[in-house]
C-alpha cells in the first residue's frame, strides 16, 4: 500500500514538473508510475519536447526508471543521408550555432555530433537546434569546448 501512495506522490510532483516546464505543452502529457517505473504516453511536436519531458521526470524524487512511449506528432522519417544534410543546413541557417568545427553523423533518427565549439553557450545552441530539426529522434552531443573559452576573461593572467 506504501508503494501506491508513493507512486501517487510522484506522478503528482512529475507533472508539477512538466507543467512548470515552457517547452512542454502539459495537457498531451500522460504520466503514469508503478512501482517507481515512470510510465510515459502523448504526442508532443518535436524530439526537443519529448526530450524535455525526460528531463523533468529524471528531475523528481523515487523514479527507478523511464518508459517513454511519447509519439511525435510530426515526425519526418529520413534517410541518414537527409537526415544529416538536413541538421547541416539548420546548424549553417542558426547564426547562434556554428558548425565550421563540427562533424555531424546521422543514423536511423539519432544525431551524432563531434567535435569543437568556442562556448558553453554555443555548444547549447548546436544541441537545442538539432533537436529542433524535423527527423531527430536523438541527439548524442560530444562537443568539446575550447580550452580558452571555458575560462572567464577576469580570470585569465
Amino acid at each position: 500500500m506504501m508503494s501506491q501512495v508513493t507512486d501517487r506522490e510522484t506522478e503528482k510532483a512529475i507533472m508539477q514538473y512538466i507543467m512548470n516546464d515552457s517547452r512542454v505543452d502539459d495537457r498531451e502529457i500522460d504520466v503514469h508510475v508503478e512501482e517507481g517505473t515512470v510510465y510515459l504516453t502523448g504526442k508532443v511536436d518535436s524530439a526537443a519536447e519529448r526530450q524535455a519531458v525526460e528531463e523533468d521526470v529524471q528531475a523528481a524524487a523515487h523514479v527507478e526508471s523511464c518508459v517513454n512511449q511519447i509519439t511525435l506528432r510530426n515526425y519526418v522519417e529520413r534517410s541518414d543521408a537527409e537526415l544529416k544534410e538536413a541538421v547541416k543546413h539548420a546548424l549553417m541557417r542558426d547564426a547562434s550555432a556554428d558548425a565550421s568545427q563540427i562533424e555531424i553523423g546521422a543514423s536511423n533518427g539519432e544525431v551524432l555530433l563531434r567535435g569543437q565549439v568556442d562556448s558553453y553557450a554555443q555548444k547549447k545552441a548546436v544541441e537545442d537546434v538539432v533537436w529542433w530539426t524535423p527527423g531527430v529522434t536523438n541527439v548524442v552531443s560530444r562537443l568539446q569546448v575550447g580550452a580558452e573559452a571555458a575560462v572567464p576573461e577576469d580570470l585569465k593572467d
